[in-house]
């Protein structure tokens, strides 16, 4: 007998972020508006990623923090989501970041237990 993973065909959308704000908002956007738990943000050391690298010769330039965002989509459903993660995150200002996309080959759905208390509840103390 076999047993079968749930999962199939999706997506990484993957968006590097100004540390301004953005990432903490579009994150809370995709959970509470598109219900998307598979998405990930990290901070990273970026060299010219959102902004012009100036720099004496011979020396790199000074590097910015910035965040990479990493949301997993179902391929049927991602071209739409890419769009929106665009508009969502004010991407089209100078210096509002990168965003791209790539195949992946299988990914399993991942479900938080109806129990998991949201930030919010535990940072007002309404949840144990």
């Amino acid at each position: 007998m076999t047993n079968l993973v749930p999962g199939g065909a999706a997506k990484l959308i993957s968006c590097i972020l100004p540390d301004d704000g953005t990432e903490r908002r579009l994150l809370n956007w995709l959970r509470d508006e598109k219900g998307i738990a598979r998405a990930n943000s990290v901070y990273c050391r970026g060299h010219s990623v959102l902004r012009e690298a100036v720099t004496r010769r011979g020396r790199l330039p000074e590097p910015s923090l910035v965040r990479l965002v990493t949301v997993v989509a179902e391929a049927g459903e991602a071209d739409a989501l890419f769009d929106q993660i665009y508009t969502q995150a004010d991407m089209h200002r100078p210096g509002g970041g990168e965003l791209f996309m790539t195949p992946l080959t299988f990914a399993t759905p991942f479900m938080l237990p109806e129990d998991v208390a949201d930030e919010a509840e535990r940072a007002k103390g309404t949840s144990p």
